[in-house]
């Protein structure tokens, strides 16, 4: 005689994103997805520049895979122009072959992920750091996480995003009028430098350009802002049930850094294709209310 309760559901970033106004697009596992398969195919192709084989999910998905299994260390003296440093280059060639490309495109997509790669590791980021130097024990990529969700009402949740220009655009999730359950997603790298707890995100998006302006707009088309911040409460999650008393996120919570692979350029110290950003912990410590259940969590203004 136990009512099942059909709100309570397994919920991703993927999922809520393709979850309009006219239905509800159920998950389809209860598995965290693997990074690169929201990279959108590129609407146009120019030939002359742009080869169409090494875009959308597929490559995203292969870049990912390749960014993962490299030594970070491997790549400290690479420059542009370069090969993969000895022994990385298998890594590439795996996760590209994993993910379907013949050997008759292996070379030129080894070159073209050897490119994206070398400039991912070694550019330097707003806190100073490049990727290639951070120690090991310093990094853990590829974090799966689950966490609850008390019974939360979209309305609410909406209502609190918009206060805070987080999807803005958007007036719900499908057909559901709350949200009950588990949020699951796979975080590409999580990293701390100087005391503080960075999240990263690998994105291989075909950009018209790829300064500020043009990747705030595709953050929020894409609705990265709202995967942004749900990587960002998982790890303040993690960070304050392991550290205790001895975490505070407005101290010890760097931000979150999404890299456009393509748009970066490891020569610059300004280089275009970083999008760092921080929310504020009052957005923080509502929505970790909100999904808590904490009747006092009202959605309030920006800080």
């Amino acid at each position: 005689h136990r009512r099942l309760d059909p709100d309570w559901w397994v919920y991703s970033f993927t999922q809520l994103a393709h979850a309009d106004g006219g239905g509800d697009r159920a998950a389809a596992s209860t598995v965290a997805v693997a990074g690169g398969h929201d990279e959108p195919v590129p609407e146009e192709a120019d030939e002359a520049v742009f080869d169409p084989r090494f875009a959308g999910t597929r490559f995203g998905v292969a870049l990912h895979a390749a960014l993962e299994e490299t030594d970070f260390a491997a790549w400290r003296d690479w420059r542009p122009g370069d090969a993969a440093p000895d022994g990385e280059g298998v890594h590439i060639a795996r996760a590209l072959e994993a993910n379907g490309y013949a050997a008759d495109a292996l070379e030129d997509g080894i070159a073209f992920t050897t490119a994206l790669a070398g400039h991912t590791l070694t550019v330097p980021l707003p806190e100073g750091l490049r990727l290639c130097d951070l120690a090991p024990g310093e990094r853990r990529p590829e974090i799966e996480f689950q966490f609850a969700l008390a019974p939360t009402r979209v309305d609410a949740l909406l209502r609190l995003l918009h206060a805070h220009g987080v999807v803005g655009s958007r007036h719900g999730f499908g057909l559901r009028q709350r949200l009950e359950g588990l949020m699951t997603g796979l975080i590409d790298l999580t990293y701390r430098h100087d005391g503080r707890w960075y999240v990263l995100d690998y994105k291989s998006n075909r950009l018209p350009r790829y300064d500020a302006p043009a990747l705030a707009a595709a953050m929020a088309h894409s609705e990265y802002d709202l995967q942004a911040l749900i990587y960002t409460l998982a790890l303040h999650r993690w960070l304050r049930f392991r550290l205790g008393d001895g975490y505070d996120y407005e101290r010890d919570f760097g931000g979150i850094r999404y890299l456009f692979c393509r748009g970066l350029d490891a020569a610059r110290a300004d280089s275009p294709g970083i999008h760092a950003q921080r929310f504020e912990p009052a957005l923080v410590q509502a929505l970790d209310a909100l999904f808590a259940g904490e009747a006092s969590a009202a959605p309030g203004a920006p800080a």
